[in-house]
């Protein structure tokens, strides 16, 4: 075999051991380099290795270049080149994308097989090594990557959360540690894996949206959650009024509404029949004063206008004596952030809002003198809702179990989510918390650094 084949076969071959390595990419987890560095720190910067792939690739290309002058060989062997290096740079300029890198890869991977097809098609007539082996690739991807019907959960990352977000104005003074699972379409392999290793579950998948759509929405929920963790830190420590709603958004319209053509989606309601209207609950209040069929004044933001108009109402399905519009709706929030807050983009941490009260904890402690950890390595997850309070998440059997094979001192999760955590980890210290102040509150209780007490 000559060496270019062997290059070509080489990165073949370390294209599998790199997508089961990925698969398993949670196990390292517990590793700590220096006081900051956890393994997803780490993980960002080995995505580069995927560039050995394509260079293996173009170092073959070349070598079979120049080992014959004919036309189509030359032909085959640059457009390889090429691909391969568009594929490298892809990886080292836009590492994040992986999408973009996988495809270019791919590409690349066919025409390399194109060449060694072509090549073994001089000596046989038929290229039985090229084809098995790419038959071989073929089930091997199928397998690993192969979408099924159902969904996986699975033990995930710890992240140092004074790396994830900086106030500009605070100090890093304690550990604290959010926690990510993996969650996603499960493949073939998963089932093997979960023979293997602990806590994987499966679900029937009912995302009820396409992958797309969820991945995206899956980033705005993370978005909200920086900005609504932001948010009650600042009101925490006095430097913001938090979270407040200044009406109510329009975010979707019935098929069946009596008001369609009237409003429009994304309208903000903020007065009914002139009175002011915040909240979903002081809407809701307002529409008990109107009859089902009632004609209704409003007042709407619109594009940043103020509209005038009358929409026409129906009896509320889940009460006929009540009046609704037909539509779904959300609190309008501003979040008060007077502050800057940097925040670092993980390859790993696409989105969700579980962060969030870690988020907001992190930022308290960073804005506190001397912070309020006291001497204890904190680890948490959980929503931030807007009155402070700690809102369920899913995953925790995982993240317990994440979290357990860590030196964490304690676990805050949501009361509401007490008793799956436990199932993922009996011998963590797990403490069910309600609020922000029940986190704050065990921590002054449970000191682990006497020398905080005095701390100004």
């Amino acid at each position: 075999m000559a060496l270019w084949q062997k290059l070509y076969y080489s990165a073949m071959v370390l294209t599998m051991l790199l997508v089961v390595l990925g698969e398993l990419i949670w196990l390292p987890d517990p590793l700590r380099f220096g006081a900051s560095i956890y393994w997803i720190d780490v993980i960002d910067e080995l995505l580069y290795v995927l560039a050995l792939i394509p260079l293996l690739w173009m170092t073959g290309a070349l070598l079979h270049l120049f080992s014959d002058t004919q036309i189509w060989l030359r032909i085959r062997t640059l457009a390889v080149f090429v691909s391969g290096l568009t594929s490298a740079i892809i990886v080292m300029t836009i590492p994040k994308k992986l999408e973009y890198s996988a495809g270019a890869l791919i590409l690349t991977w066919l025409l390399v097989f194109v060449d060694l097809f072509v090549h073994e098609r001089k000596r046989r007539k038929l290229p039985i090594r090229s084809l098995s082996i790419f038959a071989v690739m073929v089930i091997f991807m199928l397998v690993m990557f192969l979408p099924t019907k159902y969904l996986v959960t699975y033990p995930g990352l710890t992240l140092n959360m004074n790396r994830y977000a900086q106030a500009t104005e605070g100090s890093v003074h304690s550990d604290i540690s959010g926690v990510l699972v993996f969650e996603r379409p499960a493949f073939p392999i998963d089932w093997v894996y979960a023979k293997l290793f602990a806590k994987y579950t499966f679900e029937v998948e009912n995302l009820g949206m396409t992958l797309g759509e969820y991945n995206q929405e899956v980033r705005l929920m993370k978005e909200d959650a920086n900005a609504a963790g932001s948010a009650i830190a600042f009101q925490k420590t006095g430097k913001g009024k938090g979270i407040t709603s200044s009406g109510v958004r329009i975010t979707a319209i019935l098929k069946d509404s009596p008001a369609s053509g009237r409003i429009q989606l994304s309208d903000v309601i903020q007065e009914v029949n002139g009175q002011a209207v915040t909240t979903v609950q002081e809407l809701t209040e307002r529409m008990k004063l109107v009859k089902p069929g009632d004609q209704v004044s409003l007042i709407v933001l619109r594009g940043g206008q103020k509209v005038a108009l009358q929409a026409a109402t129906r009896p509320n399905p889940d009460d006929p004596s009540r009046a609704a519009f037909g539509i779904q709706v959300a609190n309008e929030l501003q979040y008060d952030i007077p502050m800057l807050v940097k925040y670092h983009d993980y390859l790993l941490h696409e989105g969700g809002p579980s962060h969030g009260a870690m988020l907001a904890f992190t930022l308290i402690d960073q804005l506190t003198p001397c912070g309020v950890t006291y001497g204890n390595h904190v680890a948490g997850t959980g929503t931030m809702e807007p009155d402070g309070s700690v809102g369920p998440v899913g995953g925790l059997e995982q993240k317990a179990y994440t979290v357990s094979r860590t030196n964490a001192d304690v676990f805050f999760v949501p009361a509401a989510n007490e008793a799956e955590a436990r199932k993922g980890a009996a011998h963590l210290q797990i403490v069910p918390v309600n609020t922000l102040d029940d986190m704050l509150n065990w921590l002054k209780a449970h000191p682990k650094a006497v020398g905080q007490l005095s701390c100004p």
